[in-house]
């Protein structure tokens, strides 16, 4: 539906209206287009029945003046032939300016069409008879004004007969075009009410058609979300059960007597206390990641002296796994404009990950190179690899690929979230390429920087 102040129109409605409105326009020019061609016929019609008129008054002008014997007689015969013939005349001598008979009235001499003719008596040029027709007023014929009528009437019918045919094209063209609508409507209702198990099938136009795909994708991404989060919620509730009740079973313990006040059982609820900081911890830096895009403090920094400084700071962490971490530097500096401790936070989630599923004794290299005004940065392991079928959600927040590891040794499972959202921040993809034994590797591509 389209709302104007309050006011709600459905679509059908308004798709009716406006074909009413342009089919109306258009039958208005197809009808001023047919009374136009048709004027000009009947003009055209008129002005050879003027030219007959004419010649049938001039033979008439003929026989009555042909027995003149002065010019009085002469003049009655000829008013007389311009009575019989209801068509006001003028009549010039043989120069063709000397007006001789002037029966036009005043009114009608300036607006009226002429037709002239020379009158030859005996062989010479006697005059000029110049007719004087009213075109408007069907020049006195019994057939001329039928036909306009016929005219009139025709274009009345075929204006009915096309007004009647777009109203009932716009009406069915409304409906079949706001139908994809309507059933998409109907099925969004369906899927407030809580009925979201279903696919709306595709139909309408282009545009109806791609809205009801992005419905449909909005429903699976519903789908999707309601999964993760009813996990969550599962996650969550065992991950925080756990340490809660280890430490009030310590501390009921303490109180009634059975365990003693010691160092190593406050060390005990201790750790218990930090995990559960840790869960915090975690859903903290996700929200600010997902927020970075308001916030970041953008900077032009020098990406291979930014990346080498992030890469030094693990390698005490790969020695640790006796690992071979590499940095292939790039030969010339290029520039991006980032939040370098956003960035930092991205590089060290990824490689992180690269070097703790690494075994040990394995190689992580870390690498940059340029494509088509983008940057290009991978971190490669020959670690573990990741499957096939977790492989599209390792970004997907609060999923883990390892289902087996605790929260103790892998955490939150949030870490590649926040490394997306914050390269979706700085308008940068990030993907991986890996396969179960083989390895993986992680790409994260920026934008350069447009030219100043």
């Amino acid at each position: 539906m389209v709302r104007w102040n309050g006011f709600r129109l459905r679509t059908r409605t308004l798709v009716f209206l406006v074909l009413i409105c342009l089919s109306f326009a258009a039958l208005t020019g197809l009808y001023l287009a047919l009374m136009h061609d048709w004027k000009q016929q009947l003009a055209s019609y008129k002005r050879q029945a003027a030219a007959e008129y004419t010649y049938h008054l001039l033979y008439a002008i003929r026989q009555q003046t042909a027995l003149r014997s002065n010019d009085a007689e002469w003049r009655t015969a000829m008013q007389e032939a311009a009575q019989a013939f209801t068509i006001p005349i003028r009549y010039y001598g043989p120069d063709g300016e000397t007006i001789r008979v002037d029966l036009v009235p005043q009114h009608m001499a300036q607006r009226a069409y002429t037709v002239q003719a020379p009158v030859i008596i005996d062989g010479r040029i006697d005059g000029y008879l110049t007719a004087y027709y009213d075109m408007d007023q069907g020049l006195h014929s019994p057939a001329i004004m039928q036909l306009e009528r016929q005219l009139q009437s025709r274009s009345l019918y075929v204006l009915l007969a096309c007004g009647l045919a777009a109203l009932l094209l716009s009406v069915y063209a409304a409906y079949r075009w706001s139908r994809g609508i309507r059933r998409a409507g109907q099925l969004s209702e369906a899927v407030v009410t809580g009925n979201r198990n279903m696919v709306i099938p595709s139909c309408g136009t282009r545009e109806i058609a791609g809205l009801i795909h992005t419905i449909n994708s909005l429903l699976d991404d519903f789908e999707r979300h309601e999964a993760w989060r009813n996990q969550l919620m599962q996650d969550l509730t065992h991950e925080l059960r756990t340490p809660l009740t280890a430490v009030l079973s310590r501390l009921d313990a303490i109180i009634d007597g059975i365990y003693p006040l010691t160092t190593e059982n406050m060390l005990s609820i201790l750790a218990d206390i930090e995990r559960l900081y840790r869960l915090i911890e975690d859903m903290e830096k996700l929200s600010e990641a997902e927020g970075a895009r308001f916030e970041l403090n953008l900077k032009r920094i020098n990406m291979p002296q930014m990346v080498k400084g992030v890469y030094e700071g693990f390698l005490f962490l790969s020695k640790e796994k006796d690992m071979r971490f590499v940095f292939d530097k790039p030969l010339t500096p290029f520039y991006l404009d980032i939040d370098p401790d956003r960035f930092a936070q991205i590089l060290s989630n990824v490689i992180y990950n690269a070097i703790k599923y690494t075994p040990r004794g394995g190689t992580v290299i870390l690498g940059m190179e340029r494509e088509n005004g983008h940057m290009l940065l991978y971190c490669r392991d020959d670690g573990v690899g990741i499957s096939e079928e977790d492989l599209p959600r390792i970004f997907d927040r609060f999923y883990r690929a390892d289902k087996s590891r605790s929260r103790d040794s892998g955490g939150l499972g949030v870490g590649l979230s926040i490394a997306k959202a914050l390269v979706e921040a700085h308008r940068g993809t990030i993907w991986a390429e890996s396969a179960p034994g083989k390895g993986s590797t992680f790409w994260i591509r920026l934008p350069e920087p447009k030219s100043t």
